[in-house]
C-alpha cells in the first residue's frame, strides 16, 4: 500500500506529537484526516515534511492516535526534492478557478515564490488566500517537494515593476524574443542558487502596451513562447515548462 505524504509546520525529529489544540490549524486538520478520512491506527506509518527541518523526508509509525492527539516515532528519514534555483512567478489576478489551477500546477514545477499581481486587465481583484494556501501544500505533498512555495500578498503591477538586480526577469508577451534568442544572448548564464529568475505572466487579454513598456523600462524582457494567443493558465505552464528545461537551469541541479 502506498504511504501517504503530510506537511506539518513544526521540527521534526525522534518523536512527535500531533495535536488538536491551541491555533495550530495544520495539526487539527491533519487530525482530522488521519482519523475519519484515512482511518489511521497503531502501527500505520506515515511520510511527513517540514519546513521548519527542510531538505528531508521522515518516515514515522504512529504509536497512538484519537481525535485530541496521535503520538509518533521516527522510523527512517530520506532527502526530498527541493527547488535548485529561486523561481518566481508574477501572476497576474484570473478568474479564482484558472488562479487556482496555476498556483497548483506552479507548485509542481518548482516554483519558490507565487505573487498576484493586479494587471489593467485583470478580471478579478481578490483572492482566497485560505484555499490557495491549501491548495499549494496539497500540491507539495503530491509532487515530493521539500519547501512549500511563499504565497505574497496581491500587488499594483505599477509597485512591482522596479529594477531588480537579484533575479533575472522576463515577461510573457507577444512582441518579445524568442526564447532561442534569449537564450544564445547569454541572458541566463548569471542564473545560480543565488540569482534566480522571474516570469511574468498576464491576465487574459494579456499586458497593455502601457504595461510593457513599463517592464522594458524596468529591465524586464519580453519573452516570446509561441505566435498563438494562449490563455493565462496555459502560457504560464508551458513557458515554466520550457524556462526549466534550460541546459543553464539543470546545471545547478
Amino acid at each position: 500500500m502506498r504511504l501517504h505524504r503530510f506537511y506539518v509546520n513544526k521540527p521534526l525529529g525522534e518523536e512527535i506529537v500531533v495535536e488538536n489544540v491551541g491555533d495550530t490549524e495544520v495539526e487539527k486538520k491533519l487530525l482530522h484526516q488521519w482519523t475519519n478520512v484515512f482511518r489511521y491506527t497503531s502501527g500505520d506509518e506515515v511520510f511527513l515534511f517540514s519546513s521548519v527541518t527542510p531538505g528531508k523526508d521522515f518516515l514515522y509509525k504512529i504509536l497512538s492516535i484519537s481525535k485530541q492527539a496521535a503520538t509518533l516515532t521516527l522510523v527512517t528519514s530520506s532527502p526530498n526534492i527541493v527547488p535548485t534555483f529561486p523561481l518566481t512567478l508574477v501572476m497576474a489576478l484570473v478568474k479564482k478557478d484558472t488562479f487556482e489551477t496555476i498556483a497548483r500546477q506552479a507548485t509542481e514545477l518548482g516554483v519558490t515564490h507565487i505573487i498576484p499581481v493586479v494587471a489593467t486587465r485583470s478580471e478579478k481583484k481578490n483572492l482566497n488566500f485560505e484555499r490557495l494556501s491549501t491548495i499549494v501544500v496539497e500540491a507539495c505533498e503530491q509532487s515530493g517537494r521539500g519547501a512549500i512555495p511563499i504565497l505574497s500578498d496581491i500587488v499594483s503591477f505599477e509597485s512591482l515593476c522596479i529594477p531588480n538586480t537579484e533575479s533575472i526577469s522576463i515577461i510573457g508577451s507577444l512582441s518579445g524574443e524568442s526564447l532561442t534568442k534569449i537564450t544564445e544572448k547569454g541572458l541566463f548564464k548569471d542564473l545560480s542558487k543565488e540569482k534566480g529568475l522571474t516570469l511574468w505572466i498576464g491576465p487574459e487579454g494579456g499586458w497593455t502596451a502601457e504595461e510593457e513598456n513599463l517592464a522594458r523600462v524596468a529591465g524586464i524582457l519580453p519573452f516570446l513562447h509561441t505566435t498563438t494567443v494562449l490563455k493565462a493558465d496555459t502560457a504560464a505552464i508551458a513557458l515554466l515548462s520550457a524556462l526549466l528545461a534550460l541546459p543553464e537551469a539543470n546545471t545547478l541541479a
